[in-house]
């Protein structure tokens, strides 16, 4: 474990295969979002947790349509430079 401040962007790769990526809010708390290698990973994880419905302001998000290169969409899936790999950077 590391005890350093997170930084905006951090991303994690944790033992089970999931990912986590840190958002930091203006009130100090950090934020982060999982990408879990499947639902059964998912459903393993959140199964001891209680389930609290849904957050409208995320339910209420563009969906991923809205974030794809209009000016290319021919392109839009296809990984660039800047693409995330599954490959931690050493």
């Amino acid at each position: 474990m590391t005890d350093e401040t997170p930084m905006e962007g951090d991303e994690y790769s944790h033992p089970d295969g999931t990912t986590e990526i840190v958002y930091l809010t203006e009130d100090g708390r950090v934020l982060t979002l999982r990408e879990y290698p499947s639902a059964n990973a998912f459903n393993e994880t959140v199964d001891a947790a209680a389930y609290r419905g849904i957050n409208d302001d995320v339910a209420a998000l563009p969906s991923r349509d809205a974030f794809l290169d209009a000016e290319f969409p021919e392109d839009a899936d296809e990984p660039s430079e800047n693409s995330r790999t599954d490959e931690p950077e050493n």
